[in-house]
């Protein structure tokens, strides 16, 4: 198995604060890995770590199974970093941060950027100050598909833009990864687009991965029961790691469970007379994991 990425037990302070905490993280080859997870997770101090824009203080990580130097030019030209507040020349046209991309990259393909430029309809004599959020982040990706990567690192990709361009945006994505077989890690909190795109996903808290795994197998971990149990909630799961959330009105209950075979068959051995098994989003899943780490944001009423 190829790993384009692999971070090793990756540590990362500033000043007294831990951003990220002794995090692994492995991406194959080809593959799309998603971090997900609230604004100061940790998720953007991670990928500027696999990039080499930050040094880590403790751990270390290995790009196509070198480790990443201090000075790593020849691997940066393999690996595009996309993200909504990277430094662009302003008072550049889009044609002009094109040839200066072209002059950075060996591998720079002109004729594969204008395509995707068309496709985007981004405007080439527009200057850079004079795009919006979402034709930055369009004219970015364009510039990064044409040098050809072989990693391509991607901070909320998202950002700005529509719902119909998002799709386009999403798409191009995923061809790159499935057509060319180039990696991607990307950081968002948007979970909808992590169920379209991801292959393995992986949840931030506080610097650390709470919960990651293959997408399917991470989902098929986690399971909500409404179940009816005459003598209460089994003294096995009152405190048990493996449950995520409970609420019950009378004897019915609903549970959120993880890692716990045949859940439903062993509720029915305690005494339930009815188990039924309630479908999930990737949105749900996250909120109980992150519920289960003390992570809860209650409404706030405004007088």
């Amino acid at each position: 198995m190829t790993f384009s990425v692999e971070a090793v037990d990756v540590t990362k302070r500033f000043g007294a604060s831990v951003a990220v905490d002794g995090v692994s993280v492995q991406v194959q080859e080809g593959s799309i890995y998603g971090l997900v997870g609230a604004n100061g997770a940790g998720k953007t101090t991670l990928l500027r770590l696999v990039i080499g824009m930050l040094q880590p203080d403790g751990g270390e990580v290995r790009l196509f199974g070198e480790r990443l130097p201090r000075d790593a030019a020849a691997l940066r030209q393999q690996v595009q970093y996309v993200a909504p507040d990277m430094e662009l020349f302003r008072t550049f046209t889009v044609q002009e941060m094109l040839r200066y991309t072209g002059l950075l990259y060996e591998h720079f393909d002109a004729e594969r950027c204008d395509r995707l430029l068309d496709v985007l309809q981004v405007s080439r004599t527009r200057r850079v100050r004079h795009l919006s959020t979402g034709m930055k982040m369009q004219m970015r990706l364009a510039m990064a598909l044409s040098t050809r990567p072989q990693l391509l690192v991607l901070d909320e990709p998202a950002t700005g833009l529509d719902p119909v361009v998002k799709r386009q945006f999403l798409q191009l994505i995923l061809q790159e990864a499935a057509g060319y077989g180039t990696a991607v890690i990307m950081a968002t909190h948007q979970l909808e687009d992590v169920e379209r795109l991801v292959d393995h996903v992986a949840f931030m808290y506080q610097g650390r991965i709470v919960k990651a795994g293959d997408l399917e197998a991470l989902r098929g971990s986690i399971c909500k029961l409404q179940v009816v149990l005459p003598q209460g909630l089994p003294s096995w799961l009152e405190d048990s790691p493996h449950l995520l959330h409970t609420h019950h009105s009378g004897q019915l209950y609903t549970l959120v469970l993880q890692d716990i075979a045949d859940a439903a068959a062993r509720l029915r051995e305690v005494g339930a007379t009815y188990v039924e098994t309630v479908s999930m989003d990737l949105d749900e899943v996250f909120q109980y994991v992150m519920e289960k780490e003390g992570y809860v944001r209650n409404g706030i009423l405004l007088s």
